[in-house]
């Protein structure tokens, strides 16, 4: 069946235009498609070339939903192949736009890994471990990991693995120093340091327990907890505030001493 093309009008979307075959509205069709396929006026359109029409319409929208979705920031080949399925583009479409973004240097996983480690090490404070397991996920290849990873140096493991720790130890002043060194540890490890490296780390650390500051952690912790355990002179309230001080950190006898010097 032949059509013929009786009127192109535009959309209020920009770069879209209906098309009228004999007086009726038909399909419509990107920009891209209109100039490719030089869409006029009183232009015959039959069976096989609407398909042809409609196909290139659909993996126009499709490629301009890739490039808009990599507008925002980079993205990794799975990353956008997902993306492109989510929004019902068919697997040959996402094929070929992948490969052409590809071509364009629109999509590098190799390059997207270097930039995520830089991002990750300067602001985030991430180990390898954490970076190299988040670039699995979003699909990079071991060797390009591997090979972005090059450029977290030792210099800046234990200049990054320093500050975490830092920022951990001051965070955690309310707990007795033994618990703040646990958590300074665990926060190295979640943060994907490795053993070697935390080992590494804590030598660059003064982290020693200070007696003073022990004392003055302990009576900070028991100040706040008496309020909560009253009266003092039930014996099962002196055992739950004992156990509440306990759990962040402080030795019994510390806090039985703590005890017998305010009696009152």
């Amino acid at each position: 069946m032949v059509a013929k093309i009786t009127k192109i009008s535009a959309q209020k979307r920009p770069g879209r235009y209906n098309i009228f075959l004999d007086g009726k509205y038909a399909f419509p069709v990107s920009e891209d498609v209109l100039m490719q396929f030089a869409l006029q006026k009183d232009l015959e359109v039959d069976d096989k070339l609407k398909q042809a029409l409609l196909a290139a319409d659909a993996n126009s929208q499709a490629n301009q939903l890739a490039l808009n979705y990599l507008s925002y920031q980079l993205r990794t080949i799975k990353e956008m192949r997902t993306y492109l399925r989510e929004h019902e583009v068919s697997s040959d479409v996402a094929d070929e736009i992948i490969e052409r973004l590809e071509l364009q240097n629109y999509l590098d996983d190799a390059e997207y890994a270097k930039a995520y480690v830089r991002t990750s090490m300067i602001l985030h404070l991430k180990g390898r471990n954490v970076i190299r397991n988040e670039l699995r996920q979003k699909g990079i290849a071991p060797d390009e990991i591997e090979d972005a990873l090059v450029l977290y140096d030792s210099e800046t493991v234990l200049e990054n693995g320093t500050k975490l720790a830092q920022q951990v130890w001051k965070r955690q002043h309310k707990f007795a120093q033994r618990v703040r060194q646990q958590k300074v540890r665990q926060a190295l490890q979640q943060k994907g340091f490795t053993g070697d490296e935390i080992t590494m780390i804590w030598q660059e650390l003064d982290l020693g327990v200070d007696e003073d500051d022990e004392s003055e952690a302990l009576a900070n912790a028991a100040e706040k907890a008496i309020r909560r355990y009253q009266p003092l002179t039930d014996p099962k309230q002196v055992q739950k505030f004992k156990q509440a001080l306990a759990r962040k950190g402080f030795a019994f006898d510390a806090i039985n001493r703590w005890l017998e010097d305010h009696q009152e």
